[in-house]
């Protein structure tokens, strides 16, 4: 009896320091710091430092299976910003959550939820969107972006603006 207790209690040492590998799951991590840089970068207009997140042969999907550049993204997100008084994220833990996981790959994979909201200019409406990127990490800069957001409501809102535009251009000539 000793001696299957010893080893039970041995078999139990030996599976306690047996080598986990490496967290599947973290709230906190160098590249959670880089993707919250990357939202402030975005919110602040700093497109210097927001373009350095990336890797230059970075593939972005934003709503599409079709892969753009770090740069037609950069150009669309500041065309886009052009159309608003104001914009940005909603902080805090109700409005923002980033975590990062290891794949089975070991590809680490940063997650993002936000809730972005704009003022279109022009209007008074105010705009709230769930947000969602999946941002994929190798030294400690993005290689692949997936994005995923419904505008369609501003979407139809910018249209209307730019067709009574063009009705009072029609009117003036």
């Amino acid at each position: 009896m000793k001696k299957s207790s010893i080893a039970i209690l041995a078999i139990i040492l030996f599976m306690a320091c047996k080598e986990q590998g490496p967290e599947r799951w973290t709230n906190m991590s160098p590249e959670i710091d880089v993707a919250k840089a990357l939202v402030k970068d975005y919110e602040d207009g700093n497109w210097e430092n927001w373009s350095s997140h990336y890797a230059e042969t970075a593939e972005i999907h934003h709503n599409t299976v079709e892969s753009i550049s770090r740069q037609q993204l950069q150009d669309g997100l500041q065309a886009d910003i052009a159309n608003y008084s104001n914009y940005g994220f909603m902080h805090g833990e109700d409005h923002m959550f980033f975590e990062q996981i290891i794949d089975h790959k070991g590809d680490k994979w940063v997650y993002f939820w936000g809730t972005w909201e704009g003022v279109i200019k022009g209007s008074s409406d105010n705009y709230q969107i769930p947000v969602h990127l999946a941002l994929q990490f190798k030294d400690n800069k993005i290689v692949e972006e997936h994005g995923f957001y419904n505008r369609s409501a501003i979407d139809a809102k910018l249209k209307e603006i730019e067709d009574m535009k063009k009705a009072e251009e029609g009117e003036d000539s």
